[in-house]
């Protein structure tokens, strides 16, 4: 629900959220392959990976012939702008920024780098969202204050122990977090700094949080085995295969398409549904879905 309407998901949360994991017969590397030239066909655009090194390949669709990438994709830590133009990486509590050219900027303060549409850089810093530009110094965009008091306004329970440890930007003002507070952990989605939903019991280990170009949101579940699961900005399940062992995740630009990686092999599927549409003959530890 948007307009300042709030989605709380409660107690049923981790039953939602395994069905979507399971529903129509969980995947495996083993299962999870076989394709079709028709159905490879019906697939356009750039797929950009990268190996646990971040060698990076790309693959023109359907052709699959090789080109270079204009980019590498988010691995091993570094976090790319939208525009592709700078790079972030944290170590160490302090997030590293340079350029695609290799010009450093300043570092920032903080962890969970991530990029808003308009380039500026976020981190997370004792409880608080921080954004910095290429020029002033950073700021408190969310503080921990605001986040108890989003929280409490919203109903939720001991909103005061929840802490901020990932973001992801659907726009300006709005955004995608995994809370966590002692034994559990929370997806939450806030505009003009007020709760919009809230979704307990994500799992014990989540990684990985991403926005999909139409506004919803995927991350990936380390429990015991890492998987993906994708969810509405209001909330709802939305079906993906559900691969095991799974490295990365990428859409098409359009979002009718979902790629998910193992280390030997990619599936696609139609976004929504649980059936694989085509397995690509290669795996990755990084992916992107260009234009």
């Amino acid at each position: 629900m948007r307009g300042g309407a709030l989605t709380w998901i409660v107690g049923g949360a981790v039953a939602v959220l395994l069905v979507v994991a399971i529903a129509d017969g969980v995947r495996s590397r083993a299962d999870a392959s076989g394709s079709s030239p028709s159905a490879t066909q019906a697939l356009h655009g750039l797929i950009v990976t990268g190996d646990a090194g971040c060698q990076t390949e790309a693959f023109r669709l359907p052709s699959m012939a090789a080109e270079t990438a204009p980019r590498a994709p988010d691995c091993n830590g570094l976090v790319w702008s939208r525009d592709g133009s700078l790079v972030a990486r944290c170590t160490d509590g302090v997030t590293a920024v340079r350029s695609s050219e290799g010009v450093e900027f300043p570092n920032v303060i903080g962890c969970a780098p991530a990029w808003r549409a308009d380039g500026t850089l976020s981190v997370v810093v004792d409880g608080n969202i921080v954004i910095a530009r290429r020029h002033g110094r950073p700021s408190i965009f969310f503080s921990r204050p605001q986040l108890t008091e989003a929280l409490r306004a919203g109903g939720v329970e001991d909103a005061d122990e929840w802490r901020l440890r990932l973001v992801t930007w659907f726009g300006l003002a709005s955004f995608v977090t995994i809370l966590q507070k002692p034994g559990d952990s929370a997806a939450a989605v806030f505009a003009q700094g007020g709760l919009e939903t809230f979704l307990p019991h994500v799992g014990a280990h989540v990684e990985d949080l991403r926005a999909s170009p139409n506004g919803n949101f995927a991350f990936a579940r380390v429990d015991p085995q890492r998987e993906y699961v994708m969810v509405s900005r209001g909330g709802d399940p939305i079906g993906l295969p559900a691969v095991r062992g799974a490295q990365a995740l990428a859409w098409s630009p359009d979002e009718r398409y979902v790629a998910i990686s193992t280390d030997s092999e990619t599936v696609v599927a139609l976004t929504g549904s649980t059936d694989i549409v085509t397995t690509l003959p290669f795996g990755a530890h990084a992916l992107d879905w260009l234009t």
